[in-house]
């Protein structure tokens, strides 16, 4: 069973410690593991979240399992899987594309990985999975950005937003969401071609809060300068999808951290190896999550701002009563 130093809070560890981290991922040997975690890269972010879901599988499982890791960064897969493994857990993106195409009938868990990046490596695939698979993706559900949107600014009726390619697909559910709410959603289109600046000013104007939706790399970044250049000249707060939004400007961001990640993914695991005649389920948002606030921007906004947990808490309130 692999032993693993103590855990660092945060997506950014320490030099020291991730090296600690790697050294002893590297070192365990991967036949004798009956899980087999499978890292896209040896990001700290995804060290901690395989940290975090093995600290949680041998605090939650009496007689746990023991674990193998194979970073794709510095190992490729074996052309044949070991039958001995009860299950691999694919986290990330890339680690989640090269278990579908490594094929075999082990069942998979993906995590740390956004819903539409899981749908598309299954859908690339031939046929369905002939094996159990599930995912617990990184994005937050929708109804939480908003649930979060509506306690931060309670006046608010007017909500902006901006779809790239991948966030398109959102449309139709964050429409209906927002329509549930008695609210208005001004949105635009942006893709790679255009003038990012010229597609937000007219959406954002005369709106009430706008909303940052995750999407191509090289589109997060153009409309996260652009946007909260816009959001200070017109006053209006924006929620993000991660801690660097918030220091960067946004009023406030929800997110799940590697180790909200990887202590879900845990559980889950332990309570599948509990019974043995369970599916690993259907895929799932994360039911943990982090929030971070910037008071600066909240009292230039002359906006009120509740604790960090007491967001969370009501979250959580509203979740649980519509359960």
């Amino acid at each position: 069973m692999l032993k693993r130093p103590v855990r660092k809070q945060g997506i950014f560890a320490t030099l020291s410690t991730t090296g600690l981290l790697v050294l002893s991922l590297l070192m365990c040997p991967v036949t004798q593991a009956d899980i087999l975690l499978l890292l896209s890269s040896d990001a700290s972010y995804y060290l901690e979240t395989a940290d975090s879901l093995q600290d949680t599988v041998n605090k939650t499982l009496p007689g746990n399992p023991g674990f193998s890791i194979i970073n794709l960064h510095k190992t490729k897969l074996p052309e044949h899987q070991d039958p001995h493994y009860q299950l691999i857990v694919a986290i990330g993106s890339y680690a989640t594309r090269e278990v579908v195409n490594w094929g075999g009938d082990i069942p998979v868990l993906s995590i740390f990985t956004p819903k539409n990046a899981y749908e598309s490596a299954w859908s690339t695939h031939d046929k369905a999975p002939a094996r159990q698979a599930s995912a617990i993706f990184l994005d937050q559900p929708l109804s939480r950005v908003i649930t979060l949107a509506s306690l931060l600014k309670p006046e608010a009726t007017r909500f902006s937003t901006i779809f790239g390619p991948v966030s398109r697909g959102l449309e139709a559910e964050l429409e209906t969401l927002t329509a549930e709410r008695g609210l208005v959603l001004k949105h635009g289109y942006l893709d790679r071609e255009d003038n990012p600046l010229s597609v937000l000013r007219p959406v954002v104007s005369g709106t009430d809060l706008f909303i940052a939706l995750p999407d191509q790399a090289v589109l997060n970044r153009a409309i996260a300068k652009w946007i909260l250049h816009l959001s200070f000249q017109q006053k209006v707060p924006v929620i993000g999808f991660s801690k660097a939004y918030t220091v960067a400007g946004a009023l406030a961001s929800i997110f799940s951290s590697p180790d909200d990640i990887g202590r879900q993914a845990g559980e889950h695991i332990s309570q599948w190896l509990r019974n043995p005649e369970s599916t690993l389920g259907k895929p799932q948002y994360p039911r943990y999550f982090s929030i971070s606030t910037n008071p600066a921007i909240a009292r230039s906004l002359g906006i009120s701002l509740p604790s960090d947990s007491t967001l969370y808490t009501s979250i959580q309130k509203q979740e649980q009563a519509v359960k």
